[in-house]
């Protein structure tokens, strides 16, 4: 789903600017992008294309055309300072495209600090003028992560047990395709643009 609000939101971030990925775990969603879009990939450690904390973003004022987070804000423990960096760095006009967890698992990577609720993205992303805030699947999604187990994740259980339990998510995970709902929500894709 994560997947399909990318392809759904990209296109409203892209233009002759370079988009500019915070965060990003690798180049997986610059391939979402088109071809012809300028995207740079960065973290805080080196292997991307730049090297930036989102803390303290090496970016000029009023510089950035367009920039995303995906499921990057939670690994960060002063998050509102990243929210106030973002603003400071895009030009006026500038969009941002924010995906964040709400009920989603505990995922270190360093670190995992935060989970988002609609009314604390609306309130930390209030400079901006919201375009779209579009929670991301619902109560029956929920219940098919609840059995979801994944090795990479620290679970203990074995592959037939990890595929057991995905067998049994299954009838839940059918009925969460294209529902969703705000109160059971996994994660939140905000779209935003710079006053």
């Amino acid at each position: 789903m994560t997947d399909e609000a990318m392809r759904d939101y990209l296109p409203a971030v892209e233009g002759e600017g370079t988009i500019i990925e915070l965060g990003a775990g690798s180049d997986y969603y610059k391939k979402f992008a088109q071809q012809t879009q300028k995207y740079l990939t960065s973290n805080l450690v080196p292997g991307f294309d730049m090297q930036l904390d989102m803390t303290k973003l090496d970016i000029p004022d009023n510089s950035a055309a367009a920039l995303i987070s995906v499921f990057a804000m939670e690994h960060l423990f002063e998050y509102e300072a990243a929210i106030k960096e973002q603003y400071r760095a895009l030009v006026p006009g500038g969009r941002m495209l924010l995906i964040v967890p709400f009920m989603y698992y505990y995922h270190a990577a360093p670190d995992d600090f935060f989970r988002f609720s609609a009314s604390a993205l609306d309130r930390l992303l209030a400079p901006f003028k919201v375009l779209v805030r579009q929670p991301i699947g619902g109560r029956w999604l929920l219940f098919a992560e609840f059995l979801h187990e994944k090795k990479v994740m620290g679970s203990s259980k074995g592959f037939f047990a990890r595929l057991a339990l995905r067998c049994l998510a299954m009838p839940f995970l059918a009925r969460a395709l294209r529902q969703h709902d705000a109160r059971y929500a996994l994660c939140f894709a905000y779209l935003c643009e710079k006053k």
